[in-house]
């Protein structure tokens, strides 16, 4: 009994040192080496050096003290590493907005409004819009997808009706030459930016000028308080970033999981949260989407990627609206 006690200790004890390792070996290849060769072999050392280590010193629990303490004093130097405004960004994200409210109105600087020919070549373009808060009429969301099932990139597109749409998505703010990567954005690799753009911008970026993406663009059935309490934690939001950076996390403070840090966002308990390429059909099962017709049936009206890349520059939003409204009435 007393030997099945102690195999069950030390598995316990493997159990831990392993993630606690590997995720030291990550911090040490990005992190301290910023994802270099060189950081390859250091965290590779650093692997072979903690199996070693397990390997010739007993009993367990000792070689797995000192790897906790120091593992302690690692965090401790990882914890001080500070995001910053100051990066070789990518063009794309190089530029944060800010908003200045008085009274009824919302001006919005550094809207982002690009001419795309393809994803890196582009003719930069920022404008200042003003819209009113009287004016806003609803909410609609935008999933994109690039071939994975259980990923995908929602962008919020608040409507102001006569004062026209604009676009908030939060996204990694992407220093020159790096791309997405799940395992690197684990790690203090990549900050936190609330892009505000065009809907023709930014829809197009991603269905037209570069690798393509699906896009489904659904209304969301909310209350006019509920979209005006959401539009203004935005706000407070984009306001917050532009005075104090903030690191991204693919997992924490992802395109998704980073509204329910808000001060009024009503916590979305459901896993496609997280694998938010279902995020759509969650939102569904909420009744937060139109129920009058089975899900698979919106989704497959609610795909705007011909519609999109055939509409004109003149009234984009409002042509891709009909569209999606006429071929539900052909249905």
């Amino acid at each position: 009994m007393g030997g099945l006690s102690e195999w069950a200790v030390n598995a316990l004890i493997l159990a831990g040192a392993a993630p606690i390792s590997l995720w030291t070996a990550g911090a040490i290849y990005f992190d301290l080496w910023g994802g270099t060769r060189r950081g390859r072999f250091a965290a590779a050392g650093w692997l072979a050096g903690v199996a070693a280590t397990f390997v010739v010193w007993q009993p367990l629990w000792q070689p797995f003290a000192a790897l906790l303490g120091a593992f302690a004093l690692f965090l401790v130097w990882w914890l001080r590493q500070k995001p910053s405004h100051e990066r070789d960004w990518d063009e794309s994200v190089a530029v944060l907005p800010r908003v200045t409210t008085r009274g009824d109105e919302l001006t919005i600087e550094n809207v982002r409004n690009f001419e795309y020919r393809s994803p890196d070549d582009f003719t930069r373009r920022y404008e200042a819009r003003t819209v009113r808060l009287s004016n806003l009429c609803g909410v609609d969301i935008i999933l994109f997808n690039w071939g994975l099932r259980w990923m995908s990139h929602p962008v919020l597109v608040f409507d102001f009706g006569p004062d026209g749409r604009v676009c908030v998505s939060i996204e990694v703010r992407y220093r020159k030459g790096q791309g997405f990567s799940m395992l690197r954005s684990l790690y203090r690799q990549q900050e936190l930016v609330f892009v505000v753009a065009d809907e023709r911008d930014v829809i197009l970026r991603r269905t037209k000028f570069g690798k393509p993406q699906t896009a489904h663009l659904y209304r969301i059935s909310a209350a006019p308080d509920r979209v005006r309490t959401a539009l203004l934690d935005f706000v407070g939001a984009v306001n917050d970033l532009y005075e104090r950076p903030r690191w991204y996390h693919g997992l924490c403070a992802n395109c998704t999981t980073t509204y329910y840090r808000f001060p009024n966002s009503r916590v979305f308990r459901d896993w496609r949260v997280i694998a938010n390429g279902r995020l759509d059909e969650a939102l569904y099962a909420e009744g937060r989407l139109d129920r009058s017709l089975p899900f698979d049936e919106l989704r497959r009206l609610a795909l705007i990627n011909d519609i999109a890349n055939a509409a004109p520059e003149a009234g984009f939003g409002d042509y891709v609206r009909r569209e999606l409204e006429r071929r539900r009435h052909e249905r």
